[in-house]
């Protein structure tokens, strides 16, 4: 044989070895693969599952929720009444941009409840509810109406005109604060302090007599309540000694200096009647 043949038969011996190399490791491939498709799907099978259910339904729930608050908010924002109830905190003090020291009163403003709608003629009112009671302290006619209309027990309940009169709502949903804004002028009912039985000074605010000499023992006296033959009796509404205080009494043309939307907490210049505690009734005002 020539050295010709030679390189013939040993480059086709080459390209029969590369051959048979390249058939083997396909079939080596194939046989590693099922093995990796085995090992691994049961393990993710068990990693992927629960695990992925566990986290997405918290997620899920909480903006399920989120969407509900969202859309009981949106409701009673459209509610606009011409007052509310809520509770006299104290007093304090605000100093303005001017830097005056003002005297403030802080009331804690609801959350009252909706109850219901009256309309009477042309006027449309919002029945609304405040402070939560205990169901033995309320007599049966109010348990009633409030298992009606499926709402926890109330303490007060009180109509206020609705100037809204469009507004949705459902009884039950809450009315805050933010329907008073700084700047407006407001009348606030409350009942005021009771100071027991008074005399004319400190309950009409009477002069009295002088302290010098010559006056009698009596200079804190009311004086004459009235003639002798003609009218023969007291007038009535004669001003004289009595019980002071503890009565409905209203504070007008008062201005509110600010609001706290998270406390539920409006600020008011100026006292107004009762004691630190009690129920108040604070409306836009009705003067022009």
């Amino acid at each position: 044989m020539t050295e010709e043949d030679k390189k013939v038969d040993t480059s086709s011996e080459e390209l029969e070895v590369k051959a048979k190399s390249k058939e083997e490791t396909p079939a080596k491939n194939e046989k590693d693969a099922p093995s990796e498709t085995i090992k691994e799907s049961p393990i993710e099978a068990k990693e992927e599952s629960p695990i992925e259910a566990k986290e997405e339904s918290p997620i899920e729930a909480k903006e399920e929720l989120e969407e509900v608050v969202d859309e009981k908010k949106d409701a009673t924002s459209d509610i606009k009444l011409s007052g509310l109830i809520g509770t006299k905190i104290g007093m304090t003090q605000t100093i303005t941009d001017d830097g005056k020291v003002v005297p403030t009163t802080v009331i804690k403003l609801g959350p009252c409840l909706a109850l219901e709608k009256k309309i009477k003629k042309n006027k449309t009112s919002l029945k609304i509810g405040f402070e939560d009671a205990k169901p033995r302290l309320l007599n049966k006619s109010k348990l009633t109406y409030l298992s009606k209309l499926k709402v926890k027990p109330i303490k007060y309940i009180k109509e206020f005109d609705l100037l809204t009169p469009d507004a949705s709502f459902v009884p039950g949903d809450e009315i805050k604060v933010n329907m008073f804004k700084a700047g407006d002028i407001t009348d606030v009912t409350s009942q005021s302090k009771g100071r027991g039985f008074a005399g004319v000074i400190k309950r009409h605010n009477f002069a009295g007599l002088r302290h010098t000499h010559g006056t009698p023992q009596n200079q804190r006296s009311g004086g004459s309540i009235g003639a002798c033959a003609y009218p023969g009796r007291v007038w009535k509404g004669q001003k004289m000694a009595g019980r002071y205080g503890g009565k409905k009494s209203t504070t007008q043309g008062l201005k509110v200096l600010g609001i706290d939307l998270d406390e539920n907490l409006i600020l008011i210049k100026g006292s107004v009647p009762g004691s630190n505690g009690s129920v108040v009734f604070v409306n836009h005002t009705r003067k022009g």
